[in-house]
C-alpha cells in the first residue's frame, strides 16, 4: 500500500482526469478531420477554403480576414514564369 499526500493525491487525480480530456479531444478532432476531408473529396479544397474564410470573417470580431492560395505544381518545383520578366530590349 502507497500511503500518499493530500496533495499529491489530488494533483494525481487532476493529471489523470487532463489526460482523458485530452486523449477525447484527440479523438474529436480525428473524427472532425476525417469529416473535413470527406468535405474536400466531395467539394473540393477551394470551395472549402472559400466557406472557410467566409465564416472566419462572420464569427471574428476583429475584423481579420483568411487569405490563402493553391501554389501549383509547377510553382512548387520552381518550374514557373517570373513575374517580373526582363525587357529583351536592354540586352
Amino acid at each position: 500500500m502507497i500511503v500518499r499526500e493530500p496533495f499529491e493525491a489530488a494533483y494525481l487525480e487532476d493529471q489523470a482526469q487532463r489526460e482523458t480530456a485530452e486523449d477525447q479531444r484527440a479523438e474529436e478532432w480525428g473524427l472532425d478531420a476525417l469529416d473535413l476531408e470527406a468535405m474536400v473529396k466531395r467539394w473540393g479544397t477551394k470551395a472549402v477554403l472559400t466557406e472557410l474564410a467566409a465564416i472566419h470573417e462572420r464569427v471574428t470580431p476583429d475584423g481579420s480576414k483568411v487569405l490563402w492560395s493553391l501554389p501549383s505544381q509547377a510553382y512548387l518545383t520552381g518550374n514557373y514564369d517570373d513575374p517580373n520578366p526582363c525587357s529583351c530590349d536592354e540586352y
